[in-house]
């Protein structure tokens, strides 16, 4: 089991990361980001900083582009993935098909892992983005039960 944290800011990072958490995540303070809230999330600047902080410590980063790229505005989500990729991220937790696709095209050896607002709520749904996209790991959407997990295909 791993107790993977989220990280509004800088310091929140380096608390989960002392009180023990495996992981945190994180995202970058704009629209790629659904918890994009005034005062919470990072410039690259903190993410670099924050990255050199989790690795020293024996932690990973997993970087949160888990919104959908709007109509003619696609370059931001694919410079947030560059971004990520570029500072050191553990994996990228995407959400938007077209994201997943440039990412796993441009850089093929980084871990892509499925966010809930993926909606993947049942094994085929699942399996298909493992196949398309190579995901590692999936956020299961809260609607799900524990019976509805826990059910083969």
């Amino acid at each position: 089991m791993e107790l993977i944290a989220p990280a509004g800011n800088l310091a929140a990072l380096k608390a989960a990361v002392l009180a023990g958490a495996d992981a945190v995540y994180l995202g970058l303070k704009n629209a790629t980001n659904a918890r994009n809230f005034a005062g919470l999330n990072f410039t690259e600047a903190d993410i670099a900083q924050g990255v050199a902080f989790a690795h020293q410590h024996g932690r990973q980063v997993l970087f949160a582009i888990n919104t959908f790229a709007q109509p003619g505005r696609t370059q931001e989500w694919r410079a947030a993935v560059d971004a990520a990729c570029r500072l050191g991220a553990d994996a990228l937790i995407l959400a938007d098909p077209g994201v997943l696709a440039y990412a796993r095209q441009r850089y093929p050896q980084q871990r892509l892992h499925l966010s809930v607002q993926g909606s993947a709520t049942h094994a085929d749904a699942i399996e298909l983005m493992r196949e398309q996209f190579g995901i590692q790991r999936v956020v299961l959407p809260r609607v799900l039960t524990v019976a509805d997990i826990a059910c083969s295909p």
